[in-house]
């Protein structure tokens, strides 16, 4: 028998031999373990900033940049006064600030693409989201302790959350609901039948409108597309229809949908109760301030501005029950709040990180949401925050009405197929306005249409960030087993 095809007895290795093979083997094996685990380690566990410890660069002077300050009047107040408070409290950290930039604004985009995206942004839940799974926001699982976590509501955090992964904190949470002028409207319609028998009514006001075919005053002003569709989807469900349904798929040639699309567009086009050729909200918003509306359906982000111009005579109540379907309408109820960019995105370090989650955590306390709400009507996402404003209703006498749209909404869609759905929205049901051509069919199929299309042609679900942290274990791990594997054979070749 050829020497080389001898098979290998055990008595060729000598006890030692198993022995000092063995040791190796466990040291390589423990120093695998040891590596994974410091990968691990260091991605679940980078360090504690709202815990009880926090990195010693926290006494170093740091600068951050922070887009975005909240709408003109209440909201830019309370982040000024907030602004100034941290910088007395943390004066080794400055704030560069630009508050003109605004929520779901393509410059950030751009920059975080050119790796200079601010420290921490101002967005909305839904579009924060989509940003987290294109990579360029830091997930804030690993920074924060679950006290601090569960202190919001858990819609406002499920509304910042994907996988697991908590990638911003809300500071509100809000709606649209239904806004009145008591000059004109003396109680809130209690359905969809009377809201609109109000507005025909004051439209046909001859002492308000001495012109019926020239009116001043509208009953109720509504720019169907204006919005991008925000306004309207609260319409779907008083139709029983949906944007998507629970495969995340768009259902908007639906006949429920069909039929809300249908009810909007007849305002302008059926009940002549809002003028056609609107093209913005701030033009709505003009006409509502300027008393030449009795209805305007908004959000409290703007209720500064009407108290301002309206005075004792403005309400807010739920957008009515529909009855002629039995449905109520259900109004998107997000979430605005603050994220932090991933460093690909920013080039942030442990110091910005740290001193951008201060910052966060003091636009957000109980005192900020307290004043947002006194100041701008924005529902806070704090439990304290929510408690104290329920048992204090005497601060504002529009509480009632919020209260009540509160009761019927539906959750902000954070998937990112929802992104598809505003701009085509502005573009074909926007059209449908502008146009009044009256062929609502034919454009939800179009806009369905043109949504598939842009879902089947960029992913609907873009890859997760890679976790480098651990695919480094793994890579570590790999090669040293294989170097373990090695070392095996080529001792039994020269054994054999």
């Amino acid at each position: 028998m050829d020497g080389l095809s001898k098979k290998p007895n055990n008595r060729d290795f000598k006890p030692e031999s198993r022995h000092k093979n063995t040791v190796i083997f466990g040291v390589l094996m423990v120093a695998a373990l040891f590596i994974m685990g410091g990968f691990v380690a260091l991605y679940d566990h980078p360090i504690s900033i709202v815990g009880n410890s926090v990195p010693a660069s926290s006494s170093n002077s740091v600068t951050i940049t922070v887009w975005g300050s909240g709408s003109p009047g209440g909201e830019q107040e309370v982040f000024n006064q907030t602004l100034a408070y941290f910088e007395s409290v943390y004066p080794n950290v400055t704030v560069d600030d630009s508050p003109a930039v605004g929520i779901a604004s393509t410059t950030y985009v751009s920059a975080a693409h050119a790796g200079k995206a601010p420290d921490v942004y101002r967005d909305t839940s839904d579009n924060a989201g989509a940003l987290y799974a294109s990579g360029t926001v830091l997930n804030l699982t690993p920074y924060l302790n679950s006290s601090y976590i569960n202190s919001f509501t858990k819609g406002t955090i499920a509304a910042w959350s994907s996988n697991g992964a908590l990638y911003g904190i809300p500071v509100n949470t809000n709606g649209v609901g239904l806004y009145y002028n008591m000059k004109y409207i003396k109680t809130p319609p209690k359905n969809v039948y009377q809201m609109i028998q109000d507005a025909i009514n004051v439209t046909d006001n001859k002492t308000l409108n001495p012109n019926p075919s020239s009116p001043t005053v509208w009953g109720l002003v509504y720019g169907l597309g204006t919005d991008s569709g925000y306004r309207s989807a609260a319409w779907f469900p008083a139709f029983g229809g949906e944007i998507f349904n629970a495969s995340e798929m768009p259902v908007l040639n639906s006949s429920a949908d069909i039929s809300a699309i249908s009810f909007l567009y007849n305002l302008t086009y059926r009940y002549h109760v809002s003028p056609t050729g609107l093209t913005t909200m701030t033009q709505q918003e003009n006409m509502f301030e300027a008393n030449d509306s009795a209805f305007m359906i908004d959000g409290p982000w703007d209720q500064s501005l009407y108290e301002q111009y309206l005075g004792s005579n403005l309400n807010v109540t739920a957008l009515p029950f529909d009855n002629a379907t039995g449905y109520w309408p259900q109004p998107i109820w997000g979430s605005v709040g603050y994220f932090i960019s991933s460093p690909a995105a920013s080039g942030i370090t442990s110091s910005q990180i740290w001193a951008s989650l201060k910052f966060i955590e003091m636009e957000t306390n109980l005192t900020a949401q307290i004043n947002l709400f006194d100041k701008a009507g924005d529902f806070p996402s704090l439990i304290a925050a929510g408690n104290y404003i329920t048992n204090h209703t005497n601060n504002d006498p529009l509480i009632g009405g919020w209260l009540a749209q509160e009761q019927h909404t539906q959750p902000q869609p954070g998937f990112v197929n929802m992104n598809y759905y505003w701009p085509n929205f502005h573009t074909y049901v926007g059209n449908l306005y502008d146009n009044g051509t009256n062929n609502v069919s034919a454009v939800m199929n179009a806009f369905q249409k043109a949504v598939l299309t842009e879902i089947q042609e960029v992913s609907a679900t873009p890859a997760a960030p890679i976790n480098w942290y651990l695919v480094g274990g793994v890579i570590a791990a790999v090669v040293i087993v294989a170097g373990v594997g090695s070392y095996f054979y080529v001792s039994r070749k020269k054994k054999n």
